[in-house]
């Protein structure tokens, strides 16, 4: 049963209710925390848990601490010692939230929804409550029954509502995932990257319905490897995977090659109980449950899966492991990718889920991207956005004049610049263009270092080299430094630089620079013409 903790404002109580469902071997999804902005009698509602099962929609409403009902006015205390009172009782409260969440699928879903049964459920996991005219006792799992497994209590709860509405129907496939696509919106959200402004603002990103369908997916099975294009989502759904298998308590190690990569990842899965190293940080000794791997295709080589295959409890036959990878050649720029080792860990048979819609970048640099590098960077989903900027620049001096008056446009357009990214292709410092910026020489420009990377995107303008800036990504991107896009290294790390915007992307080039991007256009523009007019649907 795949739950996912809705918000920060998340009780203990709740917190181990989910705990329990998650570990639980009940069939169906769980989710946590659900607005009702149509409410009977108030002006919102929430519901603690709804529970999506194969006959049945089960909202379950927690209350933790102490609970108790003098004169019908219940009192409410937490461990601290704070308390409130209300004359709506949990069992009425849960009654309402379930009726004002029929009629809201209803409207939503259709008259479909007439043929569910629909239940509720209140669970004090702190106290036992005694019996009372205003329940069944059905609808009730108080502290030594929640002790001895809510599964049991949620299986007494569905037979006593099925068998109040023995005519309804299964909740067949096709009916699940409408529910869900209701549903998930208004709740099952991960509080990472939002796709659309900067990492570290509080708000809430949402899954695409392919990765909740690749999360479901890496949740059931042992062995995954699962590829998808730069914008795809990859490092964001890595970190999902190991936060919510740490959540049911498994230990978990999260590794990449890159330290700056893993420096990023770890401030994402800062408070979890996950493990997150770069692999030159992984020591000999130890054992985990699950190992989550991003960037794979970097660490391809044998002699590195055999130091992984130490860690893993059941090795690569017999564990548990996901890869997230990059298919495309273009991915590979470390120089030691062996095709060989990848058929060895695919001989474990594991499952290979793909991602194809971009979540990233903009159709005009999903589009971009693959015409001047090949790579297939999914169906962008991220919409539209500006068209990409290309400056015709002669030398260095040229080319940090143009990045002046770029950053200067951006400025006035009330960028700030910890939204803006600097990608130098050819990765030296001391040769960057950036270098030469105003902004560098008044302090306002820092160079990306896993210290830098734990504190993205910060508020500052960074500058980053291509190989450093794998897997992560800002709002606005300037590509700067490139000598030659003639070989493969080059073509490769071009693909990293230009698929790291969400929003807006310019790049400085050379005239030699532009015949060359000329000839790859003509090569890859059809194939990129496609995967642009799918995006347009």
């Amino acid at each position: 049963m795949p739950t996912e903790l809705g918000n920060d404002e998340v009780t203990s109580s709740e917190r181990r209710v989910f705990d329990s469902l998650a570990s639980g071997g009940l069939r169906g999804t769980a989710l946590h925390s659900l607005n009702l902005p149509e409410h009977a009698y108030k002006r919102t509602g929430e519901l603690d848990f709804v529970l999506v099962l194969e006959d049945l929609i089960l909202v379950i409403e927690v209350k933790g601490g102490q609970v108790s009902c003098h004169d019908r006015v219940w009192t409410y205390r937490d461990r601290a010692g704070h308390h409130r009172t209300s004359r709506e009782g949990p069992f009425n409260q849960a009654q309402s939230g379930m009726y004002a969440l029929r009629d809201r699928l209803r409207t939503r879903v259709g008259h479909a929804v007439d043929d569910i049964a629909f239940g509720y459920l209140v669970v004090t996991p702190d106290v036992d409550i005694p019996s009372g005219f205003e329940w069944a006792d059905e609808t009730y799992c108080g502290r030594g029954p929640y002790n001895r497994g809510l599964d049991r209590a949620i299986e007494r709860a569905q037979a006593y509502w099925l068998a109040k509405e023995p005519r309804r129907f299964v909740i067949d496939s096709n009916l699940h995932s409408r529910l869900m696509h209701d549903l998930r919106p208004s709740f099952d959200q991960s509080p990472l990257l939002d796709a659309r402004a900067s990492a570290l603002e509080a708000s809430m990103v949402r899954l695409t319905d392919e990765q909740y369908s690749r999360l479901d997916l890496i949740s059931e099975e042992p062995r995954v490897i699962c590829s998808g294009g730069a914008g795809t989502g990859k490092t964001f759904l890595a970190t999902e995977v190991a936060r919510r298998q740490s959540l049911v308590g498994r230990r978990v190690l999260f590794t990449c090659r890159s330290t700056v990569l893993a420096a990023f990842v770890k401030e994402l899965l800062a408070g979890t109980s996950v493990d997150v190293m770069a692999i030159d940080e992984i020591p000999v000794s130890g054992s985990y449950d699950v190992l989550v791997v991003d960037e794979a295709q970097d660490l391809m080589t044998f002699d590195i899966l055999n130091d992984l295959e130490s860690v893993i409890a059941g090795g690569w036959a017999d564990g548990r492991w996901v890869m997230f990878l990059d298919q495309n050649a273009q991915a590979h720029f470390y120089g030691d990718f062996d095709t060989d080792a990848l058929q060895y860990v695919e001989s474990f048979h594991p499952v290979r889920p793909t991602l194809k819609f971009n979540c990233r970048n903009t159709r005009e640099i999903a589009f971009q991207t693959r015409a001047y590098t090949g790579a297939d960077t999914g169906v962008a989903t991220a919409g539209a956005g500006p068209e990409v900027i290309y400056a015709n620049i002669s030398n260095r001096q040229s080319e940090t004049a143009a990045l002046e008056a770029h950053l200067r446009t951006l400025r006035e357009n009330e960028v700030r610049p910890g939204n803006i990214t600097i990608v130098s292709v050819r990765g030296d410092w001391e040769s960057s263009a950036a270098k030469g910026l105003r902004d560098f020489r008044k302090g306002r420009l820092e160079r990306v270092t896993p210290e830098r990377a734990a504190n993205w995107p910060g508020t500052s303008m960074s500058w980053a080299s291509a190989i450093d800036v794998k897997g992560m990504e800002n709002r606005f991107v300037c590509v700067i430094d490139i000598d030659s896009v003639t070989s493969e290294k080059e073509a490769n790390l071009l693909y990293v630089a230009l698929s790291r915007p969400r929003a807006g992307l310019w790049v400085a080039v050379t005239s030699e620079v532009g015949d060359q991007l000329k000839g790859l256009f003509k090569l890859h523009s059809a194939s990129a013409l496609e995967a642009y007019k799918k995006a347009k649907v």
